[in-house]
């Protein structure tokens, strides 16, 4: 017991506890022990939750079709203005897929020289907090309530974690559940340091499931509590939602969006709250003033650079009713002066919490449910219904098929852009080609990179620095590719 105290206390000590405060009794100069349901609540807030800085995997972001870096909305007097620039350069590897791009920036400068440096360990670092928690809340001081709370919001929280990790270095669980997935850890002792992948079935089934359907059964006889950044309720149903739609497990997905319904999720009606929209001040999709959202969390899930400006990619764009769609208007898409410059709302900063799971997801998981189980006039209906939410002036449609399932994956892409999930959608709806076109010098000729249908690259690599602190982790395939060459365009 005196050597599991001392390893929470180096947790504790090792990891940034941001808002948790003096929550802590100290017992020595080396032992800090948290012994009620409140301690380990603001331990778990501290040390688990995803704050603005951490886990941070908003690389992925310049990888997906929603890109097109560096070239679009130059400025008319200086159109090559971003051309050649430090972050352009630097974020060549990861926009053009290339197997080095977490060893290498463009500058073929050396990255995540340490492993602690690497979204890979931020992870870890969120569920080693979470498993510190879940190891020792049972023995907290408090009603068995309050354990049940901080039990559910630690369990929800490491799944996330879990989630988004495999999704990062494992392949789609619907296109390959035996591949490698990442090493799965469930306990905060560290005595254990090379630890084998687990599969990609494995991390879906026996922990991320798992681990959100305790957290469910845990948490939902409780009061649900809203707007207070740790995970409720609906959150959980709609992250179980997104779980099952990934594994294919249709009415599943569909019964768990009817659970956060009951709990009161709701939309935004966006076309009758014009004035709002126009003020341009009051709408900030990714934040507790959207009606919308049920957790808020984690730092932006895209890359924070003035040559990266979100939404820029000519086909993305052109997919928007420009001025009927209010998402458009209220996202600020919109060039704003004469340099051509869009000033997103989505996402708003790198200062701020730019990640949340809210109720426009959980019925975009539902319709896409419906449409993929036969359920064709339901998965229609709540299409229709949705976009009035959005849309002003729509129409309904009449869709069936594939071009019914292509239309609510549309609008899942449009809805959910720059929140972290395109990358991962790209990857569960068979891994398409993408091209991303590219100037390296003022002057010089634009080349077009090509990520093929079903690439290894959809799998990222993991850095040099972690293969080498654990000896146990087998390399992706994705890092033994050539290193990928353009095609003058």
């Amino acid at each position: 017991m005196k050597n599991k105290i001392f390893i929470l206390g180096a947790i504790t000590g090792m990891l940034t506890l941001g808002a948790c405060g003096n929550f802590l009794e100290e017992e020595s100069q080396s032992e800090v022990i948290p012994k009620t349901t409140s301690d380990f609540s603001e331990l778990l807030l501290g040390t688990g939750y995803p704050d603005d800085a951490e886990p941070n995997f908003s690389f992925i972001s310049l990888m997906d079709d929603d890109c097109a870096h560096f070239l679009t909305y130059a400025s008319t007097s200086d159109p090559e203005g971003t051309v050649g620039t430090s972050n352009a350069i630097t974020q060549f590897p990861i926009y053009s897929w290339q197997p080095t791009l977490a060893d290498y920036d463009g500058y073929d400068s050396e990255i995540n020289v340490t492993a602690s440096s690497t979204t890979y360990a931020q992870f870890y670092s969120k569920i080693l907090g979470c498993n510190a928690v879940l190891d020792y809340i049972d023995d907290a001081i408090g009603t068995q309530e309050d354990r049940d709370r901080v039990k559910a919001e630690a369990l929800a929280v490491r799944a996330l974690m879990y989630f988004q990790l495999v999704n990062i270095y494992g392949e789609p669980y619907n296109h390959n559940k035996e591949a490698l997935g990442v090493p799965v850890r469930l306990v905060s002792d560290l005595t254990e340091k090379h630890i084998e992948r687990s599969t990609v079935g494995y991390i879906y089934e026996e922990v991320i499931l798992k681990d959100l359907l305790e957290a469910a059964r845990l948490l939902d006889p409780l009061p649900i509590m809203r707007k207070n950044y740790r995970v409720n309720q609906p959150a959980i149903h709609i992250l179980l939602s997104r779980v099952y739609l990934y594994m294919e497990n249709y009415t599943e997905c569909i019964a768990e969006v009817k659970k956060a319904e009951q709990q009161g999720i709701q939309l935004l009606n966006m076309v009758n709250n014009l004035d709002v929209i126009a003020n341009g001040n009051l709408y900030t999709p990714i934040a507790y003033t959207n009606p919308e959202v049920e957790w808020l969390f984690g730092p932006c899930a895209v890359a924070n650079h003035w040559e990266y400006q979100p939404a820029t990619a000519p086909d993305f764009r052109a997919l928007w009713d420009q001025e009927n769609d209010q998402r458009f208007l209220a996202n600020c898409f919109k060039s704003q002066d004469e340099s051509n410059t869009v000033y997103m709302q989505k996402p708003n900063g790198s200062s701020q919490l730019g990640q949340s799971i809210r109720s426009a997801e959980a019925f975009l998981n539902r319709m896409e449910a419906y449409a993929l189980s036969g359920e064709e006039g339901l998965a229609l209906s709540e299409l229709n219904d949705f976009r009035k939410t959005r849309i002003v002036g729509y129409s309904d449609v009449n869709l069936s098929g594939q071009a019914l399932l292509d239309e609510i994956r549309l609008e899942r892409r449009k809805e959910l852009c720059f929140e972290g999930h395109r990358w991962f959608d790209l990857r569960r709806q068979g891994m398409p080609e993408i091209k991303h076109t590219y100037k390296a010098e003022k002057g010089g000729s634009v080349y077009e990179y090509v990520l093929k249908q079903g690439d290894p690259m959809y799998t990222i690599p993991f850095p040099n620095s972690v293969m080498l602190q654990n000896r146990s982790l087998v390399q992706n395939p994705s890092r033994e590719m050539s290193a990928r060459q353009g095609e003058i365009k």
